[in-house]
């Protein structure tokens, strides 16, 4: 199995650090979710959606289980790397609080990438 590496990008890590203050969890429910997307970064299913896809690049929009929101989930964006085998997370947000992904973010991310 392909050793995938994860990495930061933006204010995805004060976004994180507001968010596992509020939400204890968060942390080890990161961790669950990487062990998830490592098998399968863009695959079917019913909790992720590709917003982009490019020939090396994918963009999706994922669901992250949080243990402390209970019946409810955060909202996470990550680009997947074919050629280089990574993950960039890019946004994490509360559904409850923000409607929509920062489509703006996306697009200086994509732009960053030429």
């Amino acid at each position: 199995m392909t050793m995938i590496h994860f990495e930061n990008w933006g204010p995805f890590e004060k976004e994180l650090d507001r968010l596992a203050r509020k939400f204890r969890t968060l942390p080890e429910d990161l961790e669950r979710l990487k062990n998830v997307i490592a098998l399968d970064p863009t695959g079917p299913s019913q909790h992720r959606t590709v917003l982009h896809r490019s020939e090396k690049t994918c963009i999706v929009k994922g669901h992250l289980f949080c243990k402390s929101l209970r019946c409810d989930s955060l909202r996470i964006i990550y680009a997947y790397h074919k050629g280089r085998i990574t993950i960039v997370w890019i946004e994490v947000y509360n559904k409850a609080n923000k409607a929509n992904e920062d489509r703006a973010r996306i697009a200086d991310y994509l732009r960053s990438l030429n």
